[in-house]
C-alpha cells in the first residue's frame, strides 16, 4: 500500500466528530497540594492508606483467581545488565524499621532492579503485602549486626510484634544459615546517603 492510498482511508473529521471533541471540558491546572492528594474523580480526596474501605492488590491473589502465572525474569532481557546489582534476592540486611524510624529490623531481599530492592521484613513469612521497595544509594541500609555493633535498638515493625512471644529466639533462627548483604556493598551506599 502506497502512503497516498493510506491517506485516502483515513477518516476526515467530520463536525460530529468536531461535537464530541469540543464538548470535552478542558481541566483547569491543579494546585500542588491537588497534585498530592488523590480525589476520588468527584473532587472529593480519599485515603490512600487503606482508609477508603477498599483492599490494595494483592499480586498473589490475582494470579490463583485467574489460573495464570507470573512472567520469568527471563521475558525481561531487555533490562539493561548495568541495572543488576551485587545485591542478591535471600540476602538479609538491617533497615529502618518504618513503623518506630529510631529502631531498625531485619528484612531480607526479594528481589532487585538496579540499586532498588524489594524488602520484605523477618517475621512476615511469605505474606507480600507489607513487601516494599528501597533505594540503596538513599535507604538507611546496614549489614546484619550492625545494629549491635552501633547499640542501635532492634525492634520488629508494629504489625507484626504480637506474631512471636520471643524474638531474639526468632530472629536467631531467621538468620541461622542466611546470607547476610556483604559490608562492602553497604559501606559505599552509607557514605552516599549521609549526603
Amino acid at each position: 500500500m502506497k502512503m497516498g492510498d493510506f491517506l485516502a482511508e483515513v477518516p476526515l473529521v467530520t463536525e460530529n466528530r468536531m461535537a464530541l471533541v469540543s464538548n470535552v471540558k478542558e481541566a483547569a491546572p491543579l494546585s500542588l497540594d491537588e497534585c498530592h492528594s488523590p480525589t476520588n474523580g468527584n473532587g472529593e480526596q480519599f485515603d490512600s492508606d487503606g482508609g477508603s474501605g477498599t483492599e490494595d492488590f494483592n499480586w498473589d491473589e490475582y494470579l490463583e483467581e485467574t489460573g495464570t502465572s507470573s512472567a520469568p525474569h527471563s521475558s525481561f532481557k531487555h533490562v539493561e545488565t548495568s541495572l543488576q546489582s551485587s545485591f542478591q534476592p535471600g540476602m538479609k540486611l538491617e533497615v529502618a524499621n518504618k513503623s518506630n524510624p529510631d529502631t531498625y529490623w531485619v528484612a531480607t531481599i526479594i528481589t532487585t532492579c538496579g540499586q532498588l530492592l524489594l524488602l520484605r521484613y523477618s517475621g512476615y513469612g511469605d505474606d507480600r503485602k507489607a513487601d516494599f521497595w528501597c533505594d540503596v544509594m538513599t535507604a538507611d541500609l546496614h549489614p546484619v549486626g550492625w545494629c549491635t555493633q552501633n547499640n542501635k535498638v532492634l525492634m520488629p515493625p508494629e504489625a507484626i510484634k504480637e506474631k512471636h512471644n520471643d524474638w531474639t529466639e526468632f530472629l536467631i533462627q531467621d538468620l541461622t544459615g542466611s546470607r547476610t548483604a556483604p559490608a562492602n556493598l553497604l559501606e559505599g551506599v552509607c557514605i552516599h546517603a549521609q549526603y
